[in-house]
């Protein structure tokens, strides 16, 4: 198998990712219920992260000092850094969400909502058949259950000082539901190659850095089912002294979370720009 990397092919990404989700994706997402599939979704969120990384690293005036990825988005994370091909991220992209959609039991569905503006610990005693999938703030997480128990959850909270959003994702991923795929991945992440990465990785399963390979594998079969504190991993890359932080995706929801919690340390989405280079040169005048 071919080691395709960003750098030596710019447009691997997307070819690998056409090759996976189909040539017509951008119309694909136009389909609400399409777009919100696994098997669609998480492809492409790696697929368009890796596309947009090949054009910024060649123009960055140094390696990351550290990078971070939210959830599927940790596939692109690992592979910018060089631990897994292009190819591979994408392959794995898919069984990882093959299995979670066979964690999914029976006629039963489950789902993510974001619920913000009370306490995450309130949240949860109030509702104990929610998990907290992501931890964002003492008073914003996104939760995990069975479609029936979030729907409970937003017609109990309405009218009360609770913002709840369910979101497009149709698992409940990052909660115990998840064990079964947890399991399942992380079998499958035994069988790959693993490399050293260029620079740490802040894993979603511990808000720590590692370089370790053995280390990185376990955290990334481990995060489907336990909670990411997303809090903690900005925490974790904010301690690197870092001057600014970009974020590589499709809006700009990340960089607004880290310039709440850290607004003294500049983010941007790569969205916001007109072109990689612009990017690139906001990068270059924090450095």
């Amino acid at each position: 198998m071919p080691w395709l990397t960003v750098e030596q092919n710019p447009s691997a990404a997307l070819l690998e990712m056409e090759r996976v989700v189909g040539a017509a994706w951008r119309t694909t997402l136009e389909n609400q219920a399409l777009r919100s599939k696994g098997g669609f979704a998480q492809p492409l969120v790696v697929g368009t992260a890796l596309a947009a990384w090949a054009l910024l690293k060649p123009l960055l005036p140094r390696t990351p000092t550290v990078v971070a990825g939210y959830s599927v988005g940790e596939l692109a994370a690992f592979a910018s850094a060089g631990v897994i091909s292009v190819e591979t991220a994408m392959g794995l992209a898919t069984r990882r969400a093959d299995w979670m959609d066979r964690s999914v039991r029976g006629d039963s569905t489950s789902g993510l909502m974001s619920i913000s503006g009370l306490p995450v610990r309130s949240v949860l005693e109030q509702f104990p058949r929610l998990h907290c999938a992501i931890l964002i703030d003492f008073d914003h997480a996104i939760f995990g259950a069975l479609s029936g128990d979030l729907d409970q959850a937003q017609t109990e909270l309405a009218g009360t000082s609770a913002i709840c959003k369910r979101l497009a994702i149709d698992v409940a991923s990052h909660t115990p539901l998840m064990a079964a795929a947890s399991e399942g991945f992380s079998e499958v992440l035994n069988a790959v190659s693993f490399y050293p990465p260029e620079f740490p990785i802040v894993l979603n399963a511990r808000a720590t850095l590692s370089r370790r390979v053995s280390e990185l594998k376990t955290a990334l079969g481990a995060q489907l089912c336990m909670t990411i504190d997303w809090a903690a991993c900005m925490d974790a890359i904010a301690e690197r002294g870092v001057h600014c932080v970009l974020e590589i995706g499709p809006n700009s929801a990340l960089a607004s979370l880290w310039n709440r919690r850290h607004p003294t340390i500049p983010a941007r989405s790569i969205e916001e720009f007109k072109n990689p280079r612009g990017a690139a040169a906001w990068v270059q005048s924090h450095a």
